[in-house]
């Protein structure tokens, strides 16, 4: 058992450096959370911008590619959105907290959304499943009184430990590999359950 609480007990036999601790402010380059315009103007919805409501990361996993709803350059530019990029972390601070996706395309999200772009040495993927495991230590930033949400100042203040980039692309990678085989044994499950009925 490992007594140095910045080492891991379980890694790669090939890294020894401790993990680093920080908030997670000191890694992020940008970040803040949308905004959703005027539902009552018909002018800014439908448009050619996606828009992002948590339904769809919970719908969507991981990955985000599509979005119901969308909005259009004048509901951009008559509210607080942003157009956030593609490879981004987009984590929910209302109703399902601490739910974690990252974008495959560019798009906007409600506020109930923090949108993240992380310095060149921290790995996407590794913070989606670091985030991911992180969830179950959230509860102690949410204050008391809410209906158990989160804001952008709250989440800047996540105090995080965390490897090299290259032992955080060992581990994401890893991971990765343990989704695409569960996700292959649902496929063939489903497809088993589909031709026994």
């Amino acid at each position: 058992m490992q007594c140095n609480k910045n080492i891991p007990e379980l890694r790669f036999p090939e890294f020894k450096d401790e993990w680093e601790e920080k908030k997670l402010s000191q890694i992020i380059y940008k970040a803040k959370a949308d905004g959703t315009p005027k539902s009552s103007i018909k002018e800014y919805y439908n448009g050619n911008i996606p828009f992002l409501s948590i339904n769809d990361m919970t719908n969507e996993g991981k990955y985000i590619t599509y979005t119901k709803k969308s909005i259009t350059e004048k509901g951009l530019k008559n509210s607080s959105a942003w157009l956030v990029p593609e490879k981004s972390l987009l984590y929910s601070m209302y109703a399902s907290v601490g739910f974690v996706s990252i974008t495959n395309i560019p798009l906007t999200t409600s506020q109930a959304i923090f949108n993240i772009i992380f310095k060149e040495q921290v790995s996407l993927e590794f913070m989606y499943y670091y985030l991911t495991f992180y969830k179950r230590y959230i509860h102690k930033y949410i204050e008391t009184g809410t209906q158990g949400n989160l804001n952008a100042k709250l989440i800047k203040n996540f105090k995080i430990k965390i490897p090299s980039k290259e032992e955080q692309e060992k581990i994401a990678n890893f991971l990765t590999c343990i989704d695409q085989k569960i996700e292959l044994m649902e496929k063939k499950y489903a497809l088993y359950l589909a031709i026994t009925k």
